[in-house]
């Protein structure tokens, strides 16, 4: 079994407006960027579920976005909810996606342009402990944004032992293109890395090596669909020297608990 737990997909009347901005970028996507084009790709690649994860670009999208997730969610596909941080009142929302079956939430610093360092946003961590609701965070380097970045380890690091309760899940393998920093920040912490946009960056020995010192009951599978190939992400995982058990962890064992599967 198989678990993507880093995955996107838009309405259609968004999801040709969302290609071609990466296109623009130098990201060549996969698929259409539908839910459809998401199922295609996941019976392609032999993965069974995928985590979608929505984004917030303004506060007042935060209702119809977290509406959509919910219509979204359910078959093979396991939404995440959003918040716009710095927006009035977001626990109330947290509160919404806690009582629609949510089991995380999805932020992105730079598209969002916040720090995890904000004393304002501490009521935010706060209701997530309560509601015992995981945090999902892009880390590290992106594209569409120049340095310096709001998610880079040492400052993820701190926030995590500022909020030691509130578990929390860091995209690309802690921090895109900051892996040394990964190694010396994060490495070892009570975080998940998920392994989204690393083939081809890191070396495989290197892989190896930081999944086994940090462990391997807090990686996840993750491919950043569509703008990643999913079935060479499988491929991915599947040639690292790694056993049967420490692959079935990453692919499936431990985002089943987080997503609180049977």
């Amino acid at each position: 079994m198989i678990i993507d737990f880093h995955t996107h997909f838009y309405p259609e009347n968004l999801a040709e407006r969302a290609i071609s901005l990466c296109k623009s970028l130098g990201v060549n996507p996969i698929s259409n960027g539908t839910r459809d084009g998401l199922l295609a790709e996941l019976d392609r690649a032999g993965i069974d579920y995928a985590v979608g994860l929505p984004l917030a670009n303004k506060p007042e999208n935060v209702t119809g976005i977290n509406q959509w997730a919910l219509e979204q969610h359910g078959g093979r596909i396991f939404m995440l909810g959003t918040v716009f941080p710095e927006m009035e009142k977001p626990g109330e929302h947290v509160h919404w996606l806690y009582e629609n079956g949510f089991r995380g939430i999805k932020l992105h610093p730079e598209y969002q342009q916040f720090s995890y360092d904000d004393v304002a946003l501490e009521p935010l961590w706060r209701t997530m402990i309560e509601h015992d609701m995981f945090l999902m965070t892009h880390a590290g380097g992106d594209i569409g944004f120049p340095p310096p970045y709001h998610s880079d380890p040492e400052s993820l690091a701190a926030f995590h032992r500022r909020w030691p309760e509130l578990t929390l899940i860091l995209a690309h393998f802690g921090s895109w293109g900051m892996w040394d920093d990964v190694e010396k920040h994060l490495i070892g912490l009570p975080v998940y890395l998920d392994t989204s946009f690393i083939d081809g960056f890191v070396p495989d020995d290197k892989v190896v090596q930081m999944m086994r010192s940090h462990g391997i009951d807090r990686i996840l599978f993750g491919s950043d669909s569509p703008w990643r190939d999913q079935k060479k992400d499988v491929d991915f995982i599947n040639r690292l020297p790694l056993s049967p058990e420490e692959k079935n962890k990453i692919f499936w064992d431990n985002a089943r608990r987080l997503l609180s599967i049977d």
